[in-house]
């Protein structure tokens, strides 16, 4: 009995083995087996997320999933290779981001250029020329404005030539106007002419003085926003597309909003729900991304102290995912699985003292489910189970002598 037990083992791993060889690195084996320790169970269960999230295009969440079986095991070799996969995958497609941003940059289409060069910091947040091209600004104070009608044929660059003498001028007054994208300007618009320190006009004009006013040129970043701050371009009416857009960073901010309160309120569950809200549109928002990592992290506490280790251990892994360098979330996993396993397993014992081998073979095979090679737990089930059989035969035998 004992060898063909043997026979059968080598047999099961020998196909797979040889299971893994046929699939290669593209399709690798990460079902759970009997030699798996709790934290290999965990960083397959990473790397499953990682290659689903990465099959289906979704290559930030992939890399996070990567990110995170790496720090429960930094030299696993298939989380490495996943890494440098993604992080390729990620850097060839922030370049044809940027490219498209510096295209529409060039054609004063500046509200999706910058929506382009955000797309590639976004793939790739260490990507030094968009940063640059983000943030890069200089000052322009404005004293004093003049308001322009346009007419039939007339461009900003146009306008910018009659009034500076400089047709590269133009994306000045877009930027005083809050204007988006150039080409959108139409006719009987009115539209404010900035006087710059240092640049004259080509003709003497009726000025209306501003209040201390300040534009930036030529980064964009939060353009639209600082403009807003400032007072300028207040009464412009936007595009549709920019109206959307402003619609839904006022949804962001108030889902945002509910979320602190109800955090603040310690009700997390319904914070969460909210956070989610604000990822859904904004995936990258650091605010909503710490808040669901602590309330997850506070919920988990909460389970943890009602000694529900099961529940626990899964809501820290969900605070793992939105910040991968939780290392008091992987301490307490691990505590979650260590206590969980101690506890069911003395409570097997304790039940096998007392001759109750049905339910002390229930305790043992909830641990056996998390770690298959905690301390022999598999011949103690197989114990119980051989006393249970002998008690049987017991019985039957008694009964068929009455």
């Amino acid at each position: 009995m004992v060898k063909k037990k043997i026979f059968l083992i080598g047999v099961t791993l020998l196909m797979g083995f040889i299971g893994g060889c046929v699939n290669g690195p593209e399709f690798p084996n990460l079902s759970f087996n009997f030699f798996d320790t709790p934290d290999k169970k965990i960083v397959k269960t990473y790397l499953k997320k990682g290659l689903a999230y990465e099959d289906k295009g979704q290559l930030v969440n992939a890399l996070t999933e990567y990110n995170l079986a790496l720090t429960v095991n930094p030299s696993e070799p298939k989380a490495v290779e996943g890494r440098e996969r993604v992080e390729k995958a990620l850097k060839q497609s922030a370049s044809t981001h940027y490219k498209k941003g510096l295209d529409l940059d060039r054609q004063g289409k500046y509200g999706k250029a910058r929506h382009q060069f955000l797309i590639a910091l976004r793939l790739q947040p260490d990507y030094p020329v968009v940063t640059e091209k983000l943030t890069s600004r200089k000052r322009f104070e404005i004293k004093r404005y003049l308001v322009h009608q346009i007419h039939s044929g007339e461009t900003l660059s146009g306008i910018a030539k009659l009034y500076y003498g400089d047709p590269q001028h133009f994306s000045l007054i877009a930027k005083y106007n809050n204007i988006a994208d150039v080409t959108q300007i139409r006719v009987g618009q009115e539209i404010k002419i900035p006087e710059l320190a240092g640049v004259k006009f080509s003709k003497e004009h009726a000025f209306i003085e501003a209040e201390e006013e300040v534009i930036f040129e030529p980064g964009i970043w939060d353009w639209e926003e600082s403009l807003l701050e400032t007072g300028i371009g207040k009464k412009e009416e936007k595009p549709e597309v920019e109206k959307e857009k402003a619609s839904e960073m006022d949804k962001v901010a108030s889902y945002r909003d509910k979320g602190v309160e109800l955090f603040q309120e310690k009700k997390y569950q319904e914070a969460i729900k909210e956070f989610k809200k604000v990822l859904d549109i904004s995936p990258d928002d650091e605010v909503a991304l710490d808040y669901s990592n602590r309330c997850y992290y506070n919920i988990g506490l909460s389970y943890f102290e009602k000694k529900d280790y099961l529940s626990a251990k899964t809501q820290f892994e969900e605070s793992l995912r939105y910040n991968y360098e939780c290392w008091e979330c992987l301490d307490y996993i691990k505590k979650c699985e260590s206590i969980y396993l101690d506890v069911h397993y003395k409570m097997g014992m304790q039940y096998y003292g007392n001759e109750q081998l049905v339910e002390a073979m229930r305790e043992w095979e909830l641990v056996q489910l998390m770690d298959p090679n905690y301390k022999r737990v598999d011949h103690l089930i197989n114990k119980a189970k051989t006393i249970l059989k002998k008690l049987e035969e017991i019985r039957e035998s008694e009964t068929s002598k009455q």
